[in-house]
């Protein structure tokens, strides 16, 4: 996992909805949309971060180098609504997922029922940054290489239930890594303990499935308390790296006239399939996280413009030392909506 696309993963633990909250369909057919501006600072210290400073470890028994590195990320969505069909076609990062820490472009369309109950369905064929992630992550002493990581998925939810904060969501991703050679390394080395059958379970290709439910309650005229549960399903081809995971959520957020926050916090455990043939153990991890948003509407006059700004911490407590890693994102942004 690169420094660049830490973003798409720091907070994939963590839904909340504030300022980028899923907003009603327009009342009047045509386009709308946004456009934002982000600059983070990203601190990590994971072994699979592929940042340059972090290429090269002398030990599989402790986290990667800290890297703190600045990056810019643009944002942006266009939907089209056709309002007396109630439907609305989109392409981009929707609100809401930006507020979920999730940055992947989608491209699908959204139907509110008469009752309340709204229908989504979207492909995710893209990320707006590169992925990369090391070919081989356990060598030793000598400068680790990258390779693409490729990904692609469906999602499909249904919203806000007869009108309740009800909301169910089921999701499907591939992740593919170009030139996967986990293992290989230690394979070559002369007093190596693995085989080749160990390679197999290596093996970080994989089909992921995620069921997420959540229900919103309104706690006051502009406070809104919202319950979340993830399950999620890990099916690699190696595996060492197929896992269950639970994940329970709060999220708290207010909602006024010009200043928005929310903060949310999450507990994600992690159950993997089979013993590591590297660290001859079955790993487990246990990654709690913390993100919160602060936004503020029109500032100094300036209608449709916003400004937010971003926090999110995560860290991952893992049985084997390689995995445990602790990761910090501040970004701040400038937003037009349309």
């Amino acid at each position: 996992m690169s420094i660049r696309c830490l973003l798409l993963s720091i907070c994939l633990c963590m839904t909340i909805g504030l300022a980028f909250a899923q907003e009603p369909l327009p009342k009047s057919s045509g386009f709308s949309g946004y456009i934002e501006i982000l600059g983070a600072y990203i601190s990590t210290n994971s072994q699979l971060n592929t940042d340059n400073d972090n290429r090269k470890t002398d030990s599989l028994d402790d986290s990667g180098e800290r890297v703190n590195k600045f990056r810019p990320l643009p944002l942006g969505l266009i939907r089209y609504t056709f309002a007396e069909q109630r439907i609305q076609l989109f392409m981009g990062v929707l609100p809401e997922n930006v507020a979920q820490g999730q940055f992947q472009v989608e491209a699908g369309a959204r139907h509110v029922l008469s009752n309340g109950t709204g229908l989504l369905v979207s492909v995710i064929p893209m990320t707006p940054l590169e992925q990369k992630t090391w070919k081989d992550p356990f060598v030793v002493g000598q400068n680790r290489k990258r390779t693409d990581v490729s990904s692609y998925g469906v999602k499909l939810a249904v919203e806000n239930i007869l009108g309740s904060g009800f909301t169910l969501k089921y999701g499907w991703a591939r992740q593919t890594i170009d030139d996967e050679e986990s293992g290989t390394f230690l394979l070559s080395q002369p007093d190596s303990t693995l085989s080749p059958d160990d390679l197999d379970d290596l093996d970080r290709d994989a089909h992921f499935h995620r069921l997420t439910t959540q229900y919103s309650i309104q706690i006051a005229p502009r406070m809104r308390l919202t319950p979340i549960l993830k399950y999620t399903r890990s099916d690699a081809d190696g595996d060492a790296n197929s896992y269950h995971a639970l994940t329970p959520e709060l999220s708290f957020t207010y909602f006024g006239n010009q200043l928005q926050a929310s903060v949310n916090v999450s507990a994600n455990t992690e159950w993997y399939d089979s013993k590591h043939p590297v660290f001859d153990k079955t790993r487990r991890e246990f990654k709690p996280g913390l993100f919160a948003i602060l936004g503020y509407k029109g500032p100094f006059g300036f209608k449709n413009f916003r400004i937010d700004w971003f926090n999110a911490f995560l860290k991952s407590n893992s049985n084997i030392d390689f995995y445990n890693s602790s990761n910090f994102i501040t970004a701040v942004g400038l937003g037009y909506s349309f």
